[in-house]
């Protein structure tokens, strides 16, 4: 049997895919999924899928505005690593440099 298209089998999940340079996000912090039982998230799940040598790291802030006395963390993205925070937790996607 064929499986059912991704997000129609994990309709909670989002996936972002950067196939340009330049692809980012700014400072946000991201919204809670509610699920048909009234289940709500609270956690955003970055799973890494490939390696960047420069570019598109994942910036953890202490309020939503791109200023260095801001940043918490700098996650640079390796294949496999997960990364886990608050939906509140500000952060950004910075662009990208090479896309793999």
């Amino acid at each position: 049997p064929e499986s059912p298209p991704v997000d129609a089998a994990m309709a909670q999940m989002r996936f972002l895919h950067y196939a340009d340079v330049g692809g980012g996000l700014p400072p946000h912090v991201d919204l809670a999924r509610t699920d048909l039982w009234g289940r709500r998230s609270t956690h955003t799940f970055i799973l890494y899928l490939a390696d960047c040598a420069t570019g598109g790291e994942t910036v953890l802030l202490s309020r939503q505005e791109d200023a260095a006395d801001a940043v918490e963390a700098i996650v640079q993205p390796r294949r496999g690593r997960l990364l886990v925070f608050p939906h509140q937790c500000p952060h950004l996607a910075r662009p990208t440099i090479e896309v793999p």
